[in-house]
C-alpha cells in the first residue's frame, strides 16, 4: 500500500514539475525557397513613330518620302549586363538573328547571377574572327548557320550586319541597303536600372525604325542614295551612324 502511494505521489510530482508549458512543440515546416531561374528573356519590338511596325505597310520617313519596307533583318552579338560597379557581365557565345519575315524577335540570356544592374549592352554586327570564320562549323539551328541566316555574304565572305529593303512609292523605285564590315560594327549600351532576384526577368527592347533615317543624319533615299553593298561608301557610313540610335530599353521586370 505504501509502495502504491509512493508511486502515485511520484507520478503527480513529475506532472506538476513538467507542467503544461513544457510540452514539446512540433516546429512548423520551413517553406522551400523557389529555385533560382538565372535568365532574362529579351523581347524585341519594332515600331515606327511609336506605332507597331510591319513590313509591306506604307510609312513616311523623316525626309518626307513615302516608302514601303519589304525586308528588315540584322544580327546582334556581344551581349552583356552592366553591373552596379560599372563592370560588365558578359553572356558568352550569344548571337541573335532577327528577320521580320521569319525569325522570332526574342532571345534568352542565360547564366545571369542575382544582383543589381545598370543596363544592357550588345553589338549590331560581329567581331572580325566571327565575321570571317567558317560558317559551316555551326549546327543547323545556330543563329549564324547559313542555312537559317540569310545575311551570310557568300560572294564576299562574312555577314551583312543589317539589311533594309523596300521601295519609294512616288516612283516605285527599289532601295536596298546591305550594311556590313567589321569596322562598322555598332556597339550599343542602354542604361536602365533593375534587380535580378530568383525569378527570371523579361526585358522589352524597342527597335525604332524611323531612327534609321533621321538620327543623327536625316537620310533621303532620293538624294543620298538608294543602295549600297560597300563597307565604306557614304551611304553605308551614314546609315551605320543612324543605327547607333535605333534601340531603346523600355523595361526589365519579373
Amino acid at each position: 500500500m505504501k509502495k502504491t502511494f509512493f508511486y502515485i505521489s511520484l507520478i503527480i510530482s513529475v506532472l506538476i514539475f513538467v507542467g503544461p508549458g513544457c510540452t514539446s512543440e512540433i516546429p512548423e515546416p520551413v517553406p522551400e525557397s523557389a529555385p533560382e531561374n538565372p535568365s532574362i528573356t529579351l523581347q524585341i519590338n519594332h515600331t515606327f513613330n511609336a506605332d507597331s511596325f510591319e513590313l509591306d505597310n506604307d510609312y513616311i520617313i523623316p525626309s518626307s518620302e513615302v516608302v514601303r519596307f519589304s525586308r528588315l533583318a540584322y544580327i546582334l552579338s556581344n551581349f552583356y549586363l552592366i553591373q552596379e560597379d560599372g563592370s560588365k557581365l558578359f553572356v558568352d557565345n550569344t548571337y541573335h538573328y532577327v528577320d521580320l519575315r521569319s525569325s522570332n524577335p526574342s532571345l534568352l540570356l542565360s547564366n545571369i547571377k542575382k544582383g543589381n544592374y545598370q543596363g544592357i549592352g550588345f553589338s549590331i554586327g560581329l567581331d572580325s574572327a566571327t565575321n570571317h570564320g567558317d560558317p559551316n562549323k555551326y549546327v543547323s539551328d545556330h543563329p549564324l548557320a547559313p542555312i537559317n541566316n540569310s545575311l551570310h555574304w557568300n560572294w564576299q565572305g562574312g555577314y551583312i550586319f543589317t539589311a533594309i529593303e523596300g521601295k519609294t512609292l512616288v516612283n516605285n523605285k527599289s532601295f536596298l541597303f546591305h550594311l556590313a564590315g567589321t569596322k562598322n560594327r555598332v556597339d550599343i549600351e542602354l542604361p536602365l536600372s533593375f534587380t535580378k532576384n530568383e525569378k527570371s526577368l523579361n526585358a522589352q527592347l524597342n527597335f525604332k525604325v524611323e531612327e534609321l533615317f533621321i538620327n543623327p543624319n536625316t537620310y533621303s533615299i532620293a538624294n543620298d542614295g538608294s543602295s549600297t553593298h560597300s563597307i565604306d561608301d557614304p551611304v553605308t557610313l551614314k546609315l551605320f551612324e543612324n543605327l547607333s540610335t535605333v534601340f531603346l530599353l523600355e523595361s526589365v521586370i519579373e
